[in-house]
């Protein structure tokens, strides 16, 4: 037999230990990633960005126009 496929005996206490440890780390996981999804939605980053998008827009409008004017 191949050491490397070695097989262990996992009693009914143990599975029980198992399954509740790797329940409370997916609810903690579960948990972190709704705090995390609060935090971004309450972010002012969306709104930064929008405000800088309108900006840049506007400049480039303004250079656009100053373009197209004759010179005198």
């Amino acid at each position: 037999m191949n050491s490397q496929y070695v097989r262990f005996e996992v009693f009914g206490c143990e599975t029980e230990e198992l399954t509740n440890f790797w329940e409370k780390t997916i609810e903690k996981q579960t948990q972190h990633l709704q705090i995390e999804k609060e935090r971004q939605q309450r972010s002012a980053l969306p709104k930064l960005r929008t405000e800088w998008k309108e900006r840049l827009e506007k400049r480039i409008q303004m250079m656009k126009a100053q373009n197209e004017e004759p010179a005198s």
